[in-house]
């Protein structure tokens, strides 16, 4: 195999980076060590800490000096490990993205982490973690112009590329003003419980809220406006935590047309860059909440051959209107569809829906009960489970492009508070799936799962619940219309 390149190593300093990312879970186990050596001297417990720091930075260095890469003809090259030695020849051809990620620390030292995006299984199979950022654009420049996948095209420099979408601070505020989120305050009420055996209190005890409302003066007694205190402060907290959550993630939101590539970046402590290679994309979600609707905002992602989750399904309009989302996917050649013109799926949907999301809880309620008289309270918990079950078939609609609906895709949407409608291709179809579970056979509906390159299995673009007849006349329909670019294999479950 010719080598263009020499085997390169990683930056020197992604030792001392390593090292640094694993002092806060050697922090978290201080404690620890403290407790078995309690009755050692401060001094050897020191140098201890300093051993096992020294021994740590000695294997980040021997990987370090173990793990080389280079750019040969037509393939990345990677080399790794220690004791048994892999070798990972990367395919231009099979190289999807070339992303470039920097984290805070990887900032501080002005590294950056290359990120090749394969479709592959295995999540970090391209990585190089971590190297300059003039080499990690080096890289990225080097295997578009050998690349296959990507688009050949010359890329423009950042600065000269129009700039199609972008989100300024008032509009990132605003989307995370949505964006209720109560992880960060798990992970507060986690780290409290991992001291508490060490400050001598237990959170998860009603005497220590007792006393912490008492000290407040907020509350003489665990009264009901203790609990409505509690609940504004959790509220508020958990907006206040989405909101910092998007600040960090979405600031500087920017999103570039390069000649037949969309280039994301963002971030306020970790900045990313990721290319977006057009005539990849597979499909693009839509998607809504019940809010959100009403005033006029809306997200927009494209699946690409990534996988799932971010990678996968990249955000390139997290908060946008709908005049800015149909310019993103007029490129594509997608455009939405009125849902008002979308055909509505079998009312099987609405009964299995019942049987699933309200019958089985309410027949475990009244088992329960059996055992435990006050079960049954939890009864009207399900009401509005029963009235969102009622309303699904309402809005899951599905669509082939025809006289009323524009472009040449397969439309579906679905969700009542959140809503999403996905744009298919008909030409990025794969394999149409028509799968029929034991109680879909009982109310004569199939779900049809129209399969793309690098799908979700789970939440893809399914229509689920449709007459068994409009199944097989959806799947013959996408078949015909590929004819001219291709064979459309249908899977379909034996007669039962």
């Amino acid at each position: 195999m010719p080598t263009l390149d020499a085997p390169r190593r990683l930056h020197p300093a992604t030792v001392l980076l390593g090292v640094l990312r694993q002092a806060p879970s050697t922090l978290l186990g201080l404690p620890a060590l403290f407790a078995v050596m309690s009755r050692t001297s401060f001094l050897y417990i020191a140098l201890g800490a300093v051993a096992i720091t020294l021994v740590a930075a000695g294997f980040k260095w021997l990987a370090w000096r173990r793990f080389t890469y280079a750019l040969t003809a037509d393939s990345v090259v990677i080399e790794s490990g220690m004791l048994s030695r892999n070798r990972r020849i990367i395919p231009f051809e099979r190289v999807l993205d070339v992303d470039i990620e920097r984290k805070l620390l990887a900032r501080v030292f002005g590294l950056a982490k290359v990120k090749l995006e394969t479709g592959g299984s295995g999540e970090d199979e391209g990585d190089l973690d971590s190297v300059s950022l003039t080499e990690a654009y080096r890289l990225r420049e080097v295997i578009r112009r050998r690349g296959v996948a990507v688009d050949s095209a010359p890329a423009a420099s950042a600065e000269a590329s129009p700039i199609v979408f972008a989100m300024g601070v008032p509009r990132v505020v605003l989307w995370g003003l949505f964006n209720f989120s109560l992880v960060w305050l798990g992970v507060l009420f986690g780290t409290l419980q991992y001291f508490e055996d060490w400050l001598g209190y237990n959170i998860w005890g009603r005497a220590f809220w007792q006393q912490l409302f008492a000290r407040t003066e907020l509350a003489a007694d665990w009264t009901m406006v203790a609990w409505l205190i509690a609940g504004i402060a959790i509220a508020s907290l958990g907006v206040v935590a989405g909101l910092v959550r998007t600040l960090l993630r979405d600031f500087g939101f920017t999103l570039r047309d390069e000649d037949g590539r969309y280039r994301r970046s963002r971030g306020l402590l970790t900045h990313s860059e990721v290319v977006i290679a057009l005539r990849r994309v597979q499909l693009a979600v839509i998607d809504t909440g019940w809010v959100r609707r009403r005033l006029g905002w809306s997200r927009l992602k494209l699946q690409t051959m990534g996988g799932e989750g971010e990678t996968g399904t990249p955000e390139v309009a997290p908060f946008a209107r709908d005049a800015e989302v149909d310019r993103l996917l007029a490129p594509l050649a997608m455009v939405r569809a009125d849902p008002e013109a979308l055909t509505r799926v079998s009312s099987g949907h609405v009964w299995r829906a019942v049987l699933r999301h309200v019958g089985v809880p309410a027949v475990a309620i009244v088992i329960g009960a059996f055992f435990a008289l006050p079960i049954l309270f939890a009864l009207p918990l399900l009401l509005p489970v029963l009235a969102v079950a009622l309303l699904r078939r309402r809005y899951h609609r599905y669509g082939l492009t025809g006289e009323v609906l524009p472009g040449d895709a397969l439309y579906v949407q679905r969700g009542v508070l959140t809503r999403k409608q996905w744009i298919v291709p008909v030409r990025n179809v794969q394999v149409v799936t028509i799968r029929r579970s034991w109680l879909q056979r009982r109310l004569g509906v199939a779900t049809l799962h129209p399969d793309t390159a690098g799908g979700a299995v789970l939440d893809g673009a399914s229509v689920r619940d449709i007459r068994v007849g409009d199944a097989w006349a959806l799947a013959g329909a996408l078949r015909e219309r590929r004819l001219g670019l291709g064979e459309l294999p249908i899977s379909a479950p034996l007669p039962g």
